[in-house]
Order: C-alpha cells, then sequence, then structure tokens
C-alpha cells in the first residue's frame, strides 16, 4: 500500500495534473462567462459539467499514451513498481483531477446562486463515480492503441454528442422494451447523461461502478501481457 501511495504521488507531481487543471479551469472561466451573456444564469452550472466532462477527458486520455509517444513506456513499466500499480496510479490521477474539477464547479454553483450543502456529498460521489467509469475505459482504449489521438477520439466518440443522439433516437422510437432497456443501462449511455444532471441514480450508480471494474481490470490484463 505504501508502495501505491509513494507511486501516486510521484504520478501527480511528474505530470504535473494539479498545473494541467488549474490552467484548463482557469481557460474556462471566461467561457462560461461569455455563456452568462446569452443563457440563464441557472444554465450554467449544466454548461460547467459538459466542459468539465472534455477537460476529464482530453487529461485522462493524455496520462497513459503520453508515455508510449515519449518511448518511456520501457522505463516506467520495468521498473521496481509492477504494471497494475502503476495503472492503479494513473486511476487515482484522474480522481486527484476530478476533485479539483469538483472544486471548480462547486464555486461556479456558489457564484450562479444555486449551490446547496446538502447536494455538496452527492455531486463529489457523482463526479467521482464518472471519473472512475471513464477514466478506466479511457485506459482499457489506451493500453489497446497507445496513442493519443486515437484514444481521445474513441472515447468521444462512444460516450459523447453522436453516439447519445443515436440512443435517444433509439428509446424514442418503437424498438423492442429489451432492446431499449440495453441501452439504458450501457455506460455509454448512463455517463454523461448522469453528468449532465449532476446525478446517478442508485441503479445507474451500480452499473457504472461495475463496468468500470470490468474496464479496469481488462486494462490491466491487457498492459500486464503487452510486450513492452
Amino acid at each position: 500500500m505504501e508502495r501505491v501511495l509513494k507511486l501516486i504521488t510521484l504520478e501527480i507531481k511528474k505530470r504535473n495534473f494539479l498545473k494541467m487543471a488549474t490552467i484548463s479551469l482557469l481557460a474556462l472561466s471566461p467561457i462560461l462567462l461569455l455563456y452568462s451573456k446569452f443563457m440563464d444564469k441557472n444554465l450554467i452550472p449544466q454548461a460547467a459539467l459538459r466542459l468539465i466532462a472534455f477537460i476529464i477527458l482530453v487529461i485522462s486520455s493524455f496520462s497513459l499514451t503520453h508515455e508510449f509517444s515519449n518511448k518511456t513506456d520501457k522505463i516506467i513499466f520495468t521498473g521496481i513498481f509492477s504494471r497494475t500499480q502503476i495503472m492503479i496510479s494513473k486511476l487515482v490521477s484522474f480522481i486527484f483531477v476530478t476533485t479539483i474539477c469538483f472544486i471548480f464547479y462547486e464555486i461556479v454553483l456558489i457564484v450562479c446562486g444555486t449551490f446547496d450543502f446538502k447536494n455538496l456529498f452527492g455531486n463529489f460521489l457523482t463526479f467521482n463515480i464518472y471519473v472512475f467509469t471513464i477514466g478506466s475505459f479511457i485506459l482499457l482504449v489506451s493500453v489497446i492503441t497507445s496513442n493519443f489521438i486515437v484514444t481521445g477520439i474513441t472515447c468521444y466518440i462512444l460516450y459523447f454528442d453522436l453516439i447519445l443522439v443515436l440512443f435517444n433516437n433509439a428509446l424514442g422510437s418503437n424498438r423492442s422494451e429489451e432492446i431499449k432497456q440495453i441501452i439504458r443501462n450501457l455506460p455509454f449511455y448512463i455517463a454523461n447523461m448522469g453528468f449532465a444532471k449532476g446525478m446517478y441514480t442508485v441503479t445507474e450508480s451500480i452499473v457504472m461502478l461495475g463496468y468500470g471494474i470490468v474496464f479496469f481490470a481488462l486494462a490491466c490484463v491487457i498492459m500486464n501481457r503487452k510486450n513492452i
């Protein structure tokens, strides 16, 4: 456990996640300010969540693929730490970045006058469930592709915009209830739909965590068998 904690600390410092997340959120502030000129102030938090989701996608996609593109993977994955420990440290670093994003989101709520202390813990859980599942999937794709752009595009296609439109069209069609139920229980549908609302139901949370565990386990298995 001590080795893992040490590795997590090194990962955060090495990648300078705090600086990356802070710069991204500072850049986000004027965008939200611009939004406030054209939309209801109460809609700003929802816009913030959408933009935060993209920040998480970009930073998480960069984390592991950066090792492959810089040819540091042989050093990292053949050192004193096991490959599984390194994968755990990467996932925890995603959670660290998301915690910073969560704090920023709560500040946005305060500024917009919609902050509610009763929702604080629920929002925190939503952020962490989201990053655990999508972060695990990003690690899985990163291990397979070893490429930042391919990883980012793949995860964007499967979790954002277009796929959500297709899913919503399917749910509004005359397709069988069984197919609709399958769609409702897919992490690709639940992840950003729930995140945009700022909450997951108990069932959605269980589904997200379950898929997250599967994605992360597969990523570790593939990484441990990967020829580096």
